[in-house]
């Protein structure tokens, strides 16, 4: 017994004194064996194999609580191991603490870079992804280039010059960050960030469209929002119908729609000197169309238009981004989120940030 214990802890520098039962417990016995030397962890405490530092957790309940905590939120797994909340917190901690430290980032060259909310006040995370290998490498407090310049200050001069490629919306702190400290890498404004703005433009034609219609028709746009703002082959075939029987009546909104859907063709197109044609032509046709908001909409593209033409210099896009968003936001909502950004993120690298984990004493096979 005292041998498979000695070699199930993985110890050296001690000697198993007896080992008993009591109960439900094993209790084990340890000793310095003569005239050895034992080593250090650095905070005036003998190094164990199965403990790091002062921290009163074995290496094998970290691991065992980090893992579970991939998949269910701390209170539940606090409850299901009868440990408390405190417990399960500082295995998450450890675990994530030695991951980003044995962590090799290797060749970085697509990023994405977006802002999560993380609770209601506006409360932002910045977001940022190895589109690569599909991993978080880092969420910080805020939406400021300062969180951006945090998170490019920890790589090597070589992993910055090796970006190729940033895709971030079109939040200037983050765009004048990339320009400044990434001038190398193409910076992108791809697709899935112009969706939000365009929708919105249509649908503020359609709100002052049904303001003026209130005194005399005001039944015609009610309820007709998300004929509008849903793609033509999401709808059902009664608003397929309805849609159509709006169209004819050359209402503001219907204009608004049809530039909408028209603005589509620009990313169909393969080569880049024809695509700027089609914004140039698009351009023309919002800004004549007597509706301020796709006006608007459309200085909007032409003020970004560079970084938005580089889609076709380089086919990265924040789709990636957008799934990687989602999961965090389901990590968050079964923890019934975090009250504080350090949790926030710790719990975001250990369940997205793919990083290494400790090793145990031992090995079962």
């Amino acid at each position: 017994m005292k041998s498979l214990v000695r070699k199930t802890l993985g110890v050296k520098d001690h000697k198993v004194v007896s080992v008993e039962q009591v109960e439900d417990k094993l209790i084990v016995v340890l000793d310095r064996k003569q005239r050895r030397r034992l080593p250090c962890s650095k905070c005036k405490v003998e190094q164990i194999p199965w403990g790091t530092g002062k921290s009163r957790l074995t290496t094998p309940l970290v691991i065992l609580l980090a893992e579970w905590s991939k998949d269910l939120a701390l209170e539940k797994v606090a409850e299901k191991f009868g440990v408390s909340w405190a417990t399960v917190a500082s295995a998450v901690q450890q675990a994530v603490e030695y991951g980003l430290a044995h962590r090799e980032l290797g060749e970085l060259r697509e990023l994405g870079v977006d802002e999560l909310s993380r609770r209601r006040g506006h409360t932002y995370h910045t977001q940022v992804y190895d589109l690569e290998r599909k991993r978080l490498l880092e969420s910080l407090e805020d939406r400021t280039g300062e969180s951006r310049e945090q998170f490019l200050d920890g790589l090597e001069p070589a992993q910055l010059e090796g970006i190729r490629a940033v895709c971030c919306d079109m939040w200037e702190p983050y765009a004048q960050v990339i320009r400044k400290r990434l001038a190398q890498a193409v910076l992108v404004f791809d697709k899935f960030h112009l969706i939000r703005p365009r929708l919105e433009a249509v649908d503020r034609v359609r709100k002052s469209e049904a303001a003026e219609l209130k005194g005399t028709n005001p039944e015609l746009l009610r309820g007709a929002q998300y004929l509008f703002l849903k793609n033509p082959w999401n709808l059902t075939p009664q608003q397929k119908q309805r849609l159509g029987a709006l169209e004819k009546l050359n209402l503001k909104v219907s204009r608004a729609y049809l530039l909408k859907e028209l603005f589509r063709e620009f990313f169909q197109y393969t080569v880049k000197g024809w695509a700027k044609w089609y914004l140039g032509k698009w351009f023309w046709w919002a800004t004549h169309s007597r509706l301020k908001p796709m006006r608007d909409f459309a200085w909007l593209l032409r003020n970004h238009e560079q970084n938005i033409l580089a889609w076709h210099d380089c086919r990265i896009n924040n789709g990636a981004v957008e799934a990687l968003n989602n999961v965090a936001k389901a990590i968050s909502h079964r923890g019934h989120g975090f009250r504080t950004a350090k949790w926030f993120r710790l719990v975001l690298l250990l369940c997205m940030g793919d990083l290494p984990i400790p090793q145990f004493a031992h090995k079962f096979s």
